[in-house]
């Protein structure tokens, strides 16, 4: 498997506190005859540059500007054909990888650690549970969504309520900041899945096909009201897969970063939150749990929407749900269960890549995780 090694950085941030929503453009340039090119098991990666200067997302003031990284509607790439005329693909057996709880006390390292931020958000739950104050005086005027179901899925509100940003699954997914080749600032959503601080997104919060590589990555795990309860972390290196590049579509919509450790505690983040499981090579028909910052519902605190999945073609899954631009990223669980640290709930399976061929809005794709798109990856990384 051909690849490119992976170097050592040292991002520069900071992570700080109050409420609120929140260019090396290191180059493959365009390809071209992508409808030719076949699925290979290469993986592209970059480095953080040694000069990539002032972090542009270290204040909450400056992260709740950020808009979200919009969709596009058709992410490119067709459906790869075998000599036969049949759709490529092999039989996998199922895998999966426990997630683990980090180490005991935990939440008393990271309290001590970013204490004005606990201190802001426990004050604010202490207000809420008394009912001084209402969830709905502390969302921006216009984001207010009605929650509930809709169609063939439900969704619900994620770490806004009281002590879900302090438990699993919810503190291990955040918000991804990052520069755009355009010079541009986005977000999507992102999941810790490994002891080793890898975090799993979409390929197009990486790369922009035909532009390159985005910049400056920060995540925020447990992100809420544009506070960081756990720091804020920069990035080593990205990894996504050739055939993003190359051929493009939903199946291949599948990026990893290394994390570097928080400047201001030199701790990493598994430290402080865990990681969440990892599973392939699953059925196409599952009962999954999506969560994301979608902006078309906050952009201050996730959602989460439960649906049966169905095939969206070869490794790629299909679910309702509204969740729209923001959400890219974030993960689809399998065997999901509230507040439990168990290494067997709570597994990955899959990430939002966009909307549904006719279904923005109500139905949404993403990667199916398999031998062929995330185990590689994996594998580079040493998940």
């Amino acid at each position: 498997m051909n690849t490119t090694h992976i170097l050592r950085l040292h991002p520069s941030l900071h992570g700080r506190r109050w409420l609120g929503a929140l260019t090396l453009a290191l180059l493959l340039g365009p390809l071209t005859a992508a409808a030719q090119a076949q699925p290979t098991e290469e993986i592209k990666s970059v480095e953080v540059p040694a000069d990539e200067g002032p972090d542009p997302f270290e204040k909450p003031e400056e992260r709740e500007k950020v808009a979200p990284l919009q969709w596009v509607e058709d992410e490119g790439g067709t459906t790869v054909k075998d000599a036969t005329g049949k759709t490529s693909g092999r039989k996998a057996t199922p895998g999966v990888a426990a997630g683990g709880a980090a180490a005991p006390g935990a939440k008393a390292r990271a309290k001590a650690a970013f204490p004005e931020a606990w201190a802001e958000l426990e004050a604010m739950d202490r207000m809420i549970d008394s009912g001084e104050v209402s969830v709905d005086s502390l969302i921006n005027p216009g984001e207010v969504a009605p929650l509930g179901t809709a169609g063939v899925f439900t969704r619900y509100s994620g770490n806004i309520n009281t002590q879900m940003w302090q438990s699993s699954p919810w503190n291990k997914i955040g918000k991804l900041y990052f520069t755009t080749p355009t010079g541009a600032s986005s977000y999507c959503t992102a999941n810790v899945i490994s002891p080793r601080n890898i975090i799993v997104t979409a390929a197009h919060c990486l790369y922009t096909r035909g532009r390159g590589w985005h910049r400056n990555f920060r995540f925020v795990p447990a992100d809420r009201f544009g506070v960081a309860p756990y720091g804020v972390y920069g990035w080593q290196s990205a990894g996504i897969m050739t055939n993003w590049i190359t051929i493009g579509g939903r199946r291949w919509d599948i990026g990893m970063i290394r994390l570097g450790n928080n400047l201001s505690t030199g701790i990493p983040v598994t430290s402080y939150v865990g990681w969440l499981g990892r599973t392939w090579n699953q059925p196409s028909i599952m009962n999954l749990h999506s969560v994301g910052y979608a902006s078309n519902l906050s952009t201050q605190y996730t959602h989460i929407c439960t649906a049966e999945s169905f095939s969206g073609g070869t490794d790629v899954l299909a679910k309702g749900c509204d969740m729209t631009y923001g959400s890219s990223g974030g993960g689809w669980l399998l065997r999901y269960h509230p507040y439990s640290s168990s290494g067997t709930h709570n597994l990955v399976t899959g990430v939002t890549s966009g909307p549904y061929p006719g279904g923005f809005g109500n139905t949404f794709v993403g990667p199916r995780f398999s031998s062929s798109n995330f185990v590689p990856l994996c594998s580079f990384y040493g998940c």
